[in-house]
């Protein structure tokens, strides 16, 4: 029950407001600003908390942990809007929405304010008519991509403020042709604003369009015989053409597109933006996000897209959102074209090709958000070790833990991967790949089997020491058939458990019996991450074996290649991450290849990639 006092104090403030748009700041009994909300009718909007049975579980939430409110009045509801995202950067609301450090991420600056710009990197956005485009969560990537126009387009890298009162002498970049040379007056600010043109449209993603300005002006100066500046218009366009090669077509119609996808667990959240471009593929972006535990998918949607379309300056004119995310965003859409002058259009698309799209993101999502997991919340596992020590009844601390995991598509191509944790966090030393050989088809307790057998194997003929704890991904099945394993080498004293993965329930040994225990223990947090860097590690292995065998039986279908050859493109590109996307000049590159081989195997794998889904 909330002190009557409390109540009382609350309501006197509420008659205050009034139906008008703004933003309200409910306060703990700290003082701190525990959510920040906006509204278009205040009053109603506010009134709605004071309700301790209220459908919303945030809501709920809220009821009990309030004891002051505060508010500010706008005019609007898009201006509520902006409001509201400055304040939850302010104080970090718990039960807000919100992304997580984002003033360490890089932009990419073209200081289009200058008579001569600049392109360089800045982590401080500043509304002083230049051009940011990002953010960047990769800040190698960034620099990349710095480095990429760079090294396509000459424009200037040397801080002064242009044009200067008297020429002076021009730095190496000019004479290595990386620069037009302001600084001497060698260019005009309309030929250099060309130039700027061009990395506008390249950073924007219009690379087609701009492909085809650099053609007409290459050809144009070939006309006036001005055959280095051709030249040189020629080399940009080689370049262009490379990286376009490069980027997967998603999108026959040619459009600009955001795919938006999220993972959640508990509190934390993973979003993932595919951006496509011109239709193709440009990149991948990641960003962590927080204070999802009483958030709906449509809440978590209209904070991201607040927090990130609010700051940038390239909006696509499709954001592609999940079906499950559906809801009102006229007030978001509003903000978002007050601030870039552009009316993004949302699809929330159930089935078809940007369904795919989508479920490609949520994929990217998944693992993206499983990894930071791995890497935030696995420093410190003193706790979960001694939990797990005293829950399982081990005779000593699990200071190294093994798990294993079985990986097959539809029994095809069958492997098991075994990971290890020392003191609570990974050892990629200890990690191991196994093909299984004893079993074909869908057997998963007997390739569990025969992994095991030949894990404790080798520690026992190597006189390795044993785990102090194995995982076995899987129920009592497949932990039976482990412990039997472990039985016919007399190893039956060693510590197992089963982790199924439907209820996340633990399994001992020679008993059907599943244990339960608190999922958001620290001990349960370890469990689930060495047997999901488990699957994520087999899963991993498992993908790189069939992209091999595809490729091998695409080499089975082609005459004139035989086992030599076929042995040696194999070879020439075993450490490829992806096979499918080599060129022609590559596969030109292959020795024993010729022209004409080269290209019946390209085209072979142009056939298979066109029958196969799109990969990210």
């Amino acid at each position: 029950m909330k002190d009557p006092l409390v109540l009382k104090n609350i309501q006197g403030k509420i008659k205050n407001l009034g139906s008008v748009p703004g933003c309200y700041l409910w306060k703990n009994e700290r003082g701190d600003v525990i959510y920040v909300g906006k509204a278009i009718k205040l009053e109603s909007r506010v009134r709605s908390y004071l309700n301790p049975r209220h459908p919303d579980k945030k809501t709920r939430a809220l009821y009990i942990e309030i004891q002051d409110l505060d508010w500010i009045v706008t005019t609007t509801e898009a201006e509520a809007l902006i409001l509201e995202a400055t304040l939850i950067k302010k104080y970090s609301p718990k039960f807000n929405v919100r992304l997580k450090d984002d003033k360490r991420y890089p932009f990419i600056c073209v200081s289009t304010s200058e008579a001569f710009p600049m392109v360089f990197l800045t982590r401080k956005v500043k509304d002083n008519g230049d051009a940011y485009f990002g953010p960047f969560t990769d800040v190698k990537a960034a620099r990349d991509a710095l480095e990429l126009i760079h090294r396509i387009f000459p424009v200037r890298k040397t801080k002064l403020n242009l044009p200067l009162p008297k020429p002076q002498r021009p730095c190496l970049n000019f004479h290595m042709h990386r620069c037009l040379g302001p600084c001497q007056g060698n260019v005009s600010r309309e030929v250099y604003g060309e130039l700027i043109s061009e990395i506008l449209s390249f950073l924007e993603g219009k690379k087609e369009g701009l492909v085809q300005r650099l053609k007409q002006n290459m050809l144009a100066a070939s006309e006036k015989m001005e055959y280095e500046r051709a030249g040189f218009l020629k080399k940009r366009i080689d370049q262009i053409n490379q990286i376009r090669e490069k980027q997967t077509v998603v999108s026959l119609d040619g459009g600009d597109e955001d795919i938006i996808a999220f993972a959640r667990r508990e509190d934390e959240g993973q979003v993932i933006i595919l951006e496509v471009r011109g239709g193709r593929l440009e990149g991948k972006k990641s960003f962590p996000i927080t204070g999802l535990a009483y958030s709906t998918e449509e809440e978590i949607i209209q904070a991201f897209l607040r927090d990130y379309y609010l700051r940038v300056s390239t909006i696509p004119s499709l954001i592609i959102l999940p079906p499950q995310a559906k809801g009102n965003y006229d007030a978001v859409l509003s903000a978002i074209q007050e601030h870039s002058n552009l009316l993004p259009k949302l699809k929330f698309p159930e089935a078809g090709q940007k369904r795919s799209l989508l479920r490609l993101a949520e994929k990217n999502a998944e693992l993206s958000l499983t990894e930071r997991i791995l890497a935030t919340k696995l420093r410190d596992q003193t706790n979960a070790l001694k939990e797990i020590q005293t829950n399982l009844k081990l005779p000593q601390l699990p200071r190294v833990i093994e798990c294993y995991d079985i990986s097959h598509f539809q029994g095809s191509s069958p492997v098991a991967s075994g990971v290890m944790f020392v003191e609570g966090k990974p050892y990629k030393a200890g990690y191991r790949h196994y093909k299984i050989r004893g079993y074909e088809g869908i057997n998963d307790p007997g390739m569990m089997h025969e992994v095991i057998a030949r894990r404790l194997s080798h520690l026992i003929n190597e006189d390795e020491p044993l785990p102090d704890l194995i995982v076995i991904d899987g129920g009592p099945t497949q932990l039976t058939r482990a412990a039997e394993a472990a039985n016919a080498l007399d190893l039956g004293d060693l510590p197992m458990i089963g982790l199924a993965k439907k209820r996340e329930e633990i399994f001992f040994p020679g008993d059907n019996d599943p244990y339960t225990f608190d999922i958001h223990s620290p001990m349960m947090r370890l469990i689930r991450s060495v047997r999901d860097e488990a699957h994520r590690f087999g899963v991993n292995y498992h993908r790189l074996l069939r992209k091999k065998k595809t490729l091998q039986s695409i080499l089975d279908e082609i005459p004139d290649v035989g086992n030599v050859r076929k042995k040696q493109i194999l070879k020439f590109f075993q450490a490829k991450k992806k096979v499918q996307d080599a060129s022609l000049a590559e596969l030109k590159l292959v020795p024993g290849i010729g022209t004409t081989l080269a290209e019946r195997i390209f085209e072979k794998i142009q056939e298979i990639k066109t029958k196969s889904q799109i990969k990210v």
